[in-house]
């Protein structure tokens, strides 16, 4: 593998993004392919949407992305680089908790927003994943509302949603044509062998006189590798399908066999980065670029990552889409509210903090500093107090028997002791510790605290800033026992 100029964020990446000249990279200004006398193409990539519209800010790892802010990075781009191609790889409308009841009047609202953003950021083909998949007939009825073309090439044959979308797709990139297949991991809802699906394909393509095809994949990282070892027959693989702990770098590995090994790339998930990929097919075949011999014989091929952070500002069309979605949220999910889960007979309810105090004063003092305190505070701030993924962990006891509703939030606000200790009606009344759970579980906690929300917890450590005099440890002046 060449040799790969570091990855530095910021604005020198916002910089190389937009084809800004760049002494170290031996530009000297922005590339116009169509100019170009040899085929020359740009691709812009991101990945692993996985419907969100912005990624949840709780945790400082994840304050990155969002549909505002990737719009805006790749209006700038292609002011630069007008016949550049914007491609998304991996899950694009669904995560891993599918659609819950509890959900669905909010992701169908949500896909309304994902179609006009997706059509306002000008994307020329998207991919989707195992998640997507795992929901046929609501994919079957989501997929007609995108005016962007959805590439699977693998797709199952009697998917419901199969006529929606496209097995490739051949596109310019100013005079770089541009074969695009899309793989999702096979048996995924019955998919089909990703590997013969992408050499029979990529065959065609060239056929059909494509000078590169690339892959939008969403196997992970690891299973795209061992993919590309089998050839592939494709030049480039955005290796979508990441976890949100996954380490992402401008790092490219050329793996499989000669004389046309697969690229593999990636982009982190949420659209967290903004990929770019410059092709330039003078001379024969295709190697990585490097900076410090270039080669003079082959075709180049140059990635660099840019993050998406917050600092930058946001497209106005697609933040528009966005905060109108927001604003609709009470009005969408208290039509679609049930009221409490009733209690189970015989089982304890919910009772609120100000039952725990009752007998509990000593924590009262730790407990509103504590920043489960300001749970509902925070989401009140960012105007989220109607979007039930905020909600469900910002609130104690939701959607559970006995516990609160979105219609029915009244003295359990914030995340009280209940939302550890569990439900607290009997243990209030009779006093009766065994009726309690004294040592909260680590799973318990990972309800919210999970890499979609809090990328570094740890559950000791964590436990360990939550005991207090009173709480887990004697009050003041007390003796331990």
């Amino acid at each position: 593998m060449g040799a790969r100029p570091s990855f530095r964020p910021g604005a020198l990446a916002l910089l190389i993004l937009l084809g800004v000249a760049v002494s170290a990279c031996g530009r000297t200004g922005p590339v116009d392919p169509v100019q170009a006398a040899e085929p020359k193409g740009t691709l812009f990539v991101f990945a692993d949407l996985r419907g969100t519209l912005k990624p949840c800010g709780c945790s400082p790892d994840l304050r990155r992305g969002g549909l505002d802010r990737v719009a805006e990075v790749l209006r700038r781009a292609r002011e630069a680089t007008p016949t550049g191609l914007v491609l998304h790889a991996g899950d694009l409308l669904l995560d891993d908790e599918g659609i819950p009841d509890v959900l669905r009047a909010q992701i169908d609202r949500r896909l309304s927003a994902f179609a006009g953003a997706l059509a306002s950021m000008r994307v020329d083909a998207v991919g989707l994943g195992p998640n997507d998949l795992q929901q046929p007939e609501w994919l079957a009825e989501a997929l007609p509302t995108l005016s962007v073309p959805v590439i699977v090439t693998n797709a199952p044959p009697s998917a419901p949603w199969g006529a929606h979308v496209k097995r490739s797709l051949l596109l310019d990139a100013g005079p770089l044509k541009v074969g695009i297949i899309g793989l999702v991991p096979g048996g995924a809802a019955g998919a089909t062998d990703p590997l013969e699906a992408a050499q029979a394909e990529s065959q065609a393509l060239r056929a059909k006189g494509a000078h590169v095809v690339i892959a939008l994949s969403s196997l992970g990282l690891r299973a795209a590798k061992r993919l590309a070892r089998g050839g592939l027959g494709v030049d480039v693989m955005v290796a979508a399908g990441q976890g949100l702990d996954a380490v992402v770098t401008d790092e490219v590995e050329s793996i499989g066999p000669e004389p046309r090994p697969t690229f593999v790339l990636q982009s982190f998930v949420q659209g967290g980065q903004v990929g770019r990929i410059d092709i330039d097919l003078a001379g024969d075949g295709l190697s990585l670029y490097d900076p410090e011999a270039p080669s003079t014989t082959t075709g180049q091929l140059r990635y660099t990552l840019t993050p998406v952070n917050w600092d930058l500002p946001r497209d106005a069309a697609v933040a528009s889409i966005m905060d109108r979605f927001d604003a609709d949220l009470e009005a969408v999910n208290l039509k679609a509210a049930g009221d409490p889960i009733p209690p189970v007979a015989g089982q304890p309810t919910y009772v609120g903090v100000d039952k725990c105090y009752e007998c509990h004063e000593a924590t009262r003092a730790w407990y509103e500093k504590d920043q489960h305190f300001l749970a509902w505070e925070t989401i009140e701030n960012d105007k989220k107090t109607f979007d039930i993924y905020c909600v469900s962990c910002h609130v104690t006891g939701f959607m559970r028997p006995g516990g609160s509703s979105l219609k029915a939030l009244a003295g359990l606000k914030d995340v009280q002791c209940e939302s550890c200790h569990g439900p607290g009606s009997a243990h209030a009344e009779t006093g009766d510790v065994t009726l309690i759970q004294r040592s909260p579980t680590e799973s318990t906690c990972k309800t919210c605290h999970n890499p979609k929300h809090s990328t570094r917890f740890e559950f000791e450590a964590y436990r360990e800033r939550l005991l207090a005099p009173g709480h887990g440890l004697p009050p003041d002046g007390a003796k331990a026992p």
